[in-house]
């Protein structure tokens, strides 16, 4: 008779999450990219880029550098969403562009292009 291990039921959930993501992801003509496991993410402001040192019981914090209060889970999606994007980039698979628009507007858009040639090179080719 084995004994039950939730850590293994909690670890197999994460696992179907983590495909069924990577699937939807890819059937939609996107990208899916995970950042490194132990890359640090908690206790990096949004705004400055400035580390802290947190603990569990730390649900928010005001930057040592420049002064922003910011809560704890959202600072650490926006790092990284941040790392993975400049993952990306590194290993040139996606090109960061400016588009040029009419109007100016309130809400910043990131758009990127799917890069067909190798790191380095100067010419980018939209997907």
């Amino acid at each position: 008779m084995q004994k039950f291990n939730g850590s293994m039921v909690a670890d197999n959930v994460m696992g179907l999450i983590t495909q069924l993501s990577k699937y939807k992801t890819e059937l939609e003509g996107k990208i899916y990219h995970e950042i490194g496991r132990f890359e640090k993410s908690t206790g990096i402001c949004s705004e400055c880029g400035q580390h802290h040192v947190l603990t569990l019981k730390d649900r928010n914090f005001t930057c040592l550098a420049c002064r922003t209060y910011q809560g704890r889970d959202l600072s650490a999606a926006k790092s990284i969403a941040k790392t993975g994007e400049l993952d990306l980039i590194a290993a040139g698979i996606v090109a960061r562009v400016n588009p040029i628009s009419q109007q100016k507007s309130a809400i910043k858009t990131k758009v990127f292009e799917l890069s067909e040639l190798a790191v380095g090179s100067e010419k980018k080719v939209a997907a």
